[in-house]
């Protein structure tokens, strides 16, 4: 359990279970990342693939990796093309205004602007969980015409939707059939209310999503991970409750890499066993508040060896930047034994004072044996691995760093974002035009000047006029329309911050997201150079990574002329004769392409030929 070695990605975490495909989800998160967002469908959508996974039954915590293909997963563009296109439509993502970091100008961003819904706190904090709620639905329909079996997984981490490379937590509940005895109906009440506090109007197909999945969390019993007795889940910030921590224990530790005074002297005025934090906060802490670690009997700070590499296009950014990259502790700890018995409480609350008052945190409660859920088991190691504790060492004062406050950059950013902004979209003679308005009138910095472009056309950069509604047109092509805003905010200091904003359109044509398909697909050559690899017995490999920065860096032409090769003929015929369950498996893609258009001319309909052939004959003997 957080040992180094041992780590659960999200991507193994969200795949369905066997005979399940994909239904519908729901998540919030503070950060958030467009391109991980984009790798989402890859996890929903390719659940024939495996890497390590982890065991259907009770999946404690461990130290996550993030949204990677770790396992060695082989994913070809035109399926993260296809599996985003199916599966986008389905997923509601809650992140807080002004935390969606500026990611490279991608095409394909544009199948998920409907996705993303920004939200704010109502005590004045920040949204700060880290949850998906994950509808399964059996593949096979079931006989008398009876609804198909659906299940549920629940995921609570401390991980954001990003690809950070930080040492997080993550706590995985499946659905039981039987024998559950956890009741999540916390978590579903939860995204009720981020429903409430969105900048916008939320689209009813999200309103819709978002009350099945609470309904039916109301309803679910959850199986408990192995070793736990007892499961609770914590939310907090929605209204005034108190600090669900126990008021005291025999031995207690705390893992947060923020800490505050207020935690301390008010949340929690209990003397701590052990602390575990960064060094640059407890110097901090250290130099503003010396008192408040008078209160921990030993003092920790954790150094993986990690160190954030921003490259020459990050040096600029603000320090709390949501482009800034996370490295070294981020996992949220509250353990506590007492009486041989352990609770530990995970999840997205730091040790401080707004965690526990203005933000809205969740956090999951684990009651169990000391042996089971205990410190030493929590942070030990073995004879053959590392535990966690190697990481900390005693934590002596430093020169204290740049404070971590909100700086005026910051408190701009979250006022531009909780701006709603519509993009009014228009045909003229030259082609295309989006206009992004808001009602009320964007923000009057003294100290900071605004940019904006859309997402989609990173050099049409515009100065925005401070004091009155935003109202900035940009002549644009079809395939360009853009429903995300990219603003800069730049300092009279040389610091700088980017970040997106979802941008509502209206009058978008309906061929758009066809257009799009085919311009992602390429042309001929490309396709066919696609296919060759799905059908070839081992094909290239492509990271989940290198694939989302390739499917929109050639994009190719909306016709997808050209002839087919004779290679590609040949090992449809192969194919259809040896393997014709390799067909099969590649008939709904090519299936929905040639619905949409995208298909190189004439390739349907051979490809019509050939499957049926292979359906009805079956491989040769």
């Amino acid at each position: 359990m957080l040992q180094p070695a041992n780590r659960l990605t999200l991507i193994d975490a969200m795949r369905p279970p066997a005979g399940f495909g994909f239904e519908s989800a729901m998540a919030v998160t503070y950060t958030l990342d467009l391109r991980a967002l984009l790798a989402a469908p890859a996890a929903l959508a390719f659940s024939g693939r495996t890497s390590v996974a982890p065991d259907a039954g009770g999946d404690t915590t461990e130290t996550g990796s993030g949204i990677s293909d770790a396992g060695g997963d082989t994913y070809q563009p035109i399926e993260l093309i296809h599996a985003l296109r199916a599966h986008a439509s389905k997923l509601t993502v809650f992140s807080q205004a002004g935390e969606t970091g500026l990611p490279p100008s991608r095409r394909a961003f544009a199948f998920l602007e409907r996705t993303v819904v920004p939200v704010t706190a109502p005590r004045g904090g920040i949204v700060h969980p880290k949850v998906w709620v994950l509808r399964y639905e059996a593949a096979d329909d079931p006989p008398g015409g009876r609804p198909p079996e659906r299940r549920l997984r629940v995921l609570i981490g401390s991980r954001n939707l990003t690809f950070d490379a930080s040492w997080d937590t993550m706590v995985r509940l499946d659905e039981a059939t039987g024998s559950g005895r956890v009741l999540l109906a916390p978590v579903g009440e939860l995204f009720e209310a981020l429903l409430q506090r969105s900048t916008d109007r939320v689209a009813a197909d999200h309103r819709a999503r978002v009350r099945s999945l609470s309904t039916a969390l109301q309803e679910a019993v959850f199986a408990l991970p192995p070793g736990v007795d007892d499961l609770q889940v914590h939310v907090l910030g929605l209204t005034g409750k108190p600090s669900p921590l126990p008021s005291g224990a025999g031995r207690s530790l705390i893992i947060s890499p923020f800490v505050s005074h207020g935690f301390f002297t008010r949340v929690h005025p209990v003397r701590i066993e052990e602390l575990v934090s960064s060094p640059q906060q407890l110097d901090q802490l250290n130099r503003l508040q010396p008192d408040s670690l008078t209160m921990v009997e030993k003092v920790h700070a954790f150094d993986d060896g990690s160190a954030s590499d921003l490259g020459s296009d990050g040096e600029d950014l603000s320090r709390s930047d949501p482009g800034r990259p996370l490295v070294g502790l981020h996992a949220k700890v509250f353990a506590f034994e007492d009486d041989g018995h352990a609770r530990l409480f995970l999840g997205s609350a730091n040790a401080t004072g707004p965690a526990f008052n203005s933000n809205v945190e969740i956090l999951v409660e684990l009651a169990g044996s000391i042996d089971a859920l205990g410190i030493d088991r929590l942070c030990g190691g073995t004879d053959d691995e590392p535990g966690l504790r190697d990481l900390f060492y005693d934590y002596r004062p430093g020169e204290p760093d740049e404070p971590d406050g909100e700086t005026s950059l910051d408190r701009w950013r979250h006022a531009v974002a909780r701006l709603a902004i519509e993009g009014h979209v228009t045909e003229g003679g030259d082609g295309w035009a989006v206009t992004y308005r808001t009602t009320e009138p964007m923000p009057e910095p003294t100290d900071v000047t605004i940019h904006c472009w859309p997402l989609t056309v990173a050099g049409n950069r515009r100065i925005v006029a401070a004091g009155r509604p935003l109202e900035e047109r940009f002549d644009t092509s079809l395939e360009n329309l853009s429903g995300f805003l990219a603003f800069e905010l730049a300092h009279t200091d040389g610091t700088m911050s980017r970040f997106v904003v979802p941008a509502a359109l209206t009058g978008v044509p309906a061929q758009r997201d066809r257009l799009l398909l085919r311009l992602l697909v390429g042309n001929a050559e490309r396709f066919f150079r696609y296919l060759m690899a799905l059908l070839e017995e081992g094909p290239a490999e492509f990271g989940l990574l290198d694939t989302i920065e390739r499917i929109s860096d050639e994009p190719g032409t909306p016709d997808g002329g050209g002839p087919m090769s004779f290679p590609v003929l040949e090992r449809l015929l192969r194919t259809m004769r040896h393997d014709p369950g390799k067909l099969a498996g590649l008939h709904p893609l090519v299936s929905d392409l040639a619905a949409d258009d995208a298909l190189p001319p004439g390739f349907a309909e051979l490809w019509e030929m050939i499957n049926q052939v292979a359906t009805t004959e079956g491989p040769a003997r």
